[in-house]
């Protein structure tokens, strides 16, 4: 049985270059049963899907009057570093993010006052070491959203 896991995806708008950090939960599933797990994964899917087109449209169309391009730029399903991704959404925050040993779209990301600071609560992680993030850093300012939000406020607007 697959425990519920968090799952972070980083997605990038251009041509402006607006960043979105979604926070959403993959049920349990047995590990027997590929029908259940692929639930499991859909159920993500969708949940990032309803966080991206929300935010797009109550968010980035009324701020920034480009059409928009998205794409994924990084997913990370491992537990991150401060406490700022284990709260709630709606707010703007800056990110680290690291590349892995497993490339594109893998990460490890966290947040922290300095990139030393991060890579220090890294180091101090030795589920996140085994994934071997790679230096340096970079710092993304992100609109940060969760599938608890959506239950909630984003249901509101």
């Amino acid at each position: 049985m697959s425990i519920p896991i968090a799952i972070f995806r980083l997605i990038s708008y251009r041509p402006c270059g607006h960043e979105l950090l979604v926070r959403v939960r993959r049920p349990a599933a047995s590990n027997a049963d590929q029908g259940a797990l692929d639930a499991a994964d859909d159920s993500a899917d969708s949940a990032t899907e309803s966080l991206r087109t929300w935010w797009e449209r109550q968010h980035l169309q009324r701020k920034c009057p480009h059409q928009h391009t998205s794409s994924l730029v990084a997913e990370m399903q491992e537990e991150p570093v401060g406490e700022e991704l284990f709260g709630p959404g709606l707010r703007q925050f800056g990110v680290w993010v690291a590349a892995t040993k497993y490339g594109t779209p893998w990460m490890v990301l966290g947040t922290a006052s300095t990139e030393a600071e991060f890579w220090q609560r890294v180091q101090d992680d030795s589920d996140l070491l085994d994934l071997d993030p790679q230096a340096p850093a970079e710092l993304h300012h992100v609109y940060f959203l969760t599938d608890e939000d959506r239950r909630s406020s984003l249901t509101h607007s």
